[in-house]
């Protein structure tokens, strides 16, 4: 597959758990010759703001979005919210609720850092400190700071992850309310990338068959540095549900060499982009 030029429907900035500051992220992107970008921090709209005007400025159309956190048999799905209205009172609303979910379950990692004789108060007031949304990831980086971890994914496989000791399951609202939020703030809901959840192909099937029920528009059919070997399942999917396609990054910094901005393979042949019409 050949690359989609310049299209890039998923990004991370500072203001979750990304690494550049918003205006960094656009200036990156406009540089690597991206011409549509949305930025879709975690569960936050506060970059897009920053991003709209260096966009503005750089001559790149920002899409404004989120990812949102949804809960799905007992499993945290992503949903993006694409073309959001980022001044929506009623996804504001929304979003102050998920970060509360957040707050609340990173003081009840730190607790249980703390009865591993590790120094939970202190992590947690790591964490506090970063100015955007608590993320897992933000914790990772206070273990391995302190010296509690080795790297990043060391954090994860020794305390973080799902069935480690200070893992906390996310208690996320229901998929179909998540869907309900992005399509209210006159968005798009599309499921991120459905080829990383820990699902047989069955479960697969399923989890985009209640997203395409309750309301979905599109599945990210390629999804960062190794978006093209998935894209043919993840194609079938959206064909067979009747979803259009997205491509996204995921892009959180340039730390992650592997994963560029907006260098994406093309979605294949037969599928619906999402973005078509939004000229």
């Amino acid at each position: 597959m050949s690359h989609t030029a310049g299209i890039d429907l998923h990004t991370h900035s500072s203001c979750s758990d990304g690494s550049l500051t918003p205006g960094e992220l656009v200036e990156r992107a406009a540089a690597a010759g991206v011409r549509v970008l949305a930025l879709t921090d975690h569960d936050t709209l506060a970059g897009v703001a920053e991003a709209r005007a260096a966009a503005e400025r750089l001559g790149i159309r920002l899409v404004p979005g989120v990812e949102l956190s949804a809960g799905w048999r007992h499993q945290s799905i992503h949903v993006l919210g694409l073309w959001i209205d980022p001044e929506s009172a009623a996804l504001k609303a929304a979003l102050e609720g998920q970060a509360e979910r957040r707050r609340t379950r990173m003081r009840r990692m730190c607790a249980a850092l703390s009865k591993m004789r590790l120094p939970g108060d202190e992590l947690l007031a790591a964490v506090e400190a970063h100015p955007g949304i608590p993320t897992r990831s933000h914790l990772a980086a206070a273990l391995v700071q302190q010296g509690h971890a080795r790297r990043i994914q060391d954090a994860f496989r020794k305390y973080l992850g799902r069935g480690r000791p200070a893992h906390v399951a996310a208690d996320w609202p229901a998929l179909e309310e998540i869907v309900g939020w992005a399509r209210e703030a006159g968005g798009v809901a599309c499921l991120a990338h459905p080829a990383r959840y820990l699902l047989s192909s069955g479960g697969r099937k399923r989890l985009v068959a209640d997203f395409a029920a309750a309301g979905g528009t599109a599945l990210e059919v390629v999804s960062g540095g190794n978006g093209a070997q998935n894209a043919p399942a993840c194609a079938a999917l959206a064909l067979a549900f009747g979803l259009r396609g997205s491509v996204g990054s995921d892009f959180h910094g340039p730390q992650l060499a592997w994963n560029p901005l907006g260098r994406l393979a093309k979605l294949p042949a037969g599928i619906d982009p999402v973005w078509r019409g939004r000229d």
